[in-house]
Parts: structure tokens; C-alpha cells; sequence
């Protein structure tokens, strides 16, 4: 304590990743679990339920996965006003403006190719978070 005041502890910002690979998954918690308090799932219908219950200050989705693809998933979290804010970062294999294109239209805050430099996703990351909490 320090002139009668508690010191405050911020609890660690949550990143959601959804990505039906096992291995990317693996790839981006070992980057991320450092900085982050990080939530994975391999389904885009789950990456929604856990964005609307846990809030996430950031959301990495890969664009293609089988049940619902990222595009699918960013435009449902967007819908909903309490995530509205919240910055969605595609992950692709694909480097083309059709792909960029795709992700800005579903309300995509960002792309980033694979393989994922993890200094240049934890950059983006912080940048996003940082960007969404002084516009919300």
C-alpha cells in the first residue's frame, strides 16, 4: 500500500483465436501466452459463444474453417454492440487483395500472412487492443 491506496494488479488482457489447425493453434498460444490471457477453439460457431461470454480485447481468425468460416464469424461478433469495438485480425495463408478484401468486408480490422512473425503479431496485437480501448 502506498499513501493508503491499494496497489491495482490489471488482470491480463484476453485474446480469442479461432483456427482449425491444431498445429497454428499451438503456434500462436506459445507466442501469445506470455502477454495474454488466451482462449482457442478449432470451431467458429464456438469462437463466437466464447466471445460473447468472455469478452476479448482482440480475436485472430484463421479465414477458412469448416463450420464457419472467419468472415462468417467476424460479421457475428461485430453484430453484437458490446463487441462492436473489438479488433478482429484475420490469419491467412493467402496473400492476395482478394483475401484483404474479404476481411476488411466483414469488418476485419487487419491481416496477417502466414507463416506469423510472432514480433509482428504481438505489435499488431497491442496496437489493435490499444487503438479499440481509446476509441471505446
Amino acid at each position: 500500500m502506498r499513501h493508503g491506496r491499494p496497489l491495482v494488479t490489471r488482470e491480463p488482457q484476453t485474446v480469442l483465436i479461432a483456427d482449425d489447425s491444431v498445429t497454428n493453434l499451438h503456434v500462436l498460444n506459445n507466442i501469445l501466452r506470455r502477454h495474454y490471457r488466451v482462449r482457442a477453439t478449432r470451431s467458429g460457431e464456438r469462437a463466437v459463444e466464447i466471445a460473447t461470454r468472455d469478452h476479448p480485447q482482440a480475436v485472430l481468425l484463421d479465414i477458412m474453417m469448416p463450420d464457419l468460416d472467419g468472415p462468417d464469424v467476424c460479421r457475428r461478433i461485430k453484430a453484437q454492440p458490446e463487441l462492436a469495438q473489438v479488433p478482429v485480425i484475420f490469419i491467412t495463408g493467402r496473400e492476395d487483395d482478394a483475401a484483404r478484401d474479404l476481411c476488411a468486408a466483414a469488418g476485419g480490422a487487419d491481416v496477417l500472412i502466414k507463416p506469423v512473425n510472432p514480433q509482428t503479431l504481438l505489435e499488431m496485437l497491442a496496437a489493435h487492443i490499444r487503438a479499440a480501448g481509446q476509441a471505446g
